[in-house]
């Protein structure tokens, strides 16, 4: 595994819910990054927790996937 951040757990709950969301739409990562012009590997990165994104990335992503933001940062 790469960088450990403060939050490693909380990042990784954040990125499954990510996935989940994602996944329930059915819509790829590369189709996220299309909507969002964000780098389908950076999308990826947040995904596997690999990375402590910006909230505005956050919201950005939660505004093409048609959520709030809280439902991503919400993880119980």
């Amino acid at each position: 595994m790469g960088k450990q951040y403060r939050d490693q757990q909380y990042l990784e709950l954040v990125g499954r819910k990510l996935v989940e969301i994602r996944e329930n739409l059915g819509i790829t990562q590369e189709k996220l990054a299309e909507l969002t012009k964000f780098d389908a590997r950076q999308i990826g990165r947040i995904e596997r927790a690999e990375t402590n994104t910006s909230i505005s990335m956050i919201k950005a992503i939660a505004d093409k996937l048609n959520v709030g933001i809280d439902v991503i940062l919400k993880t119980k």
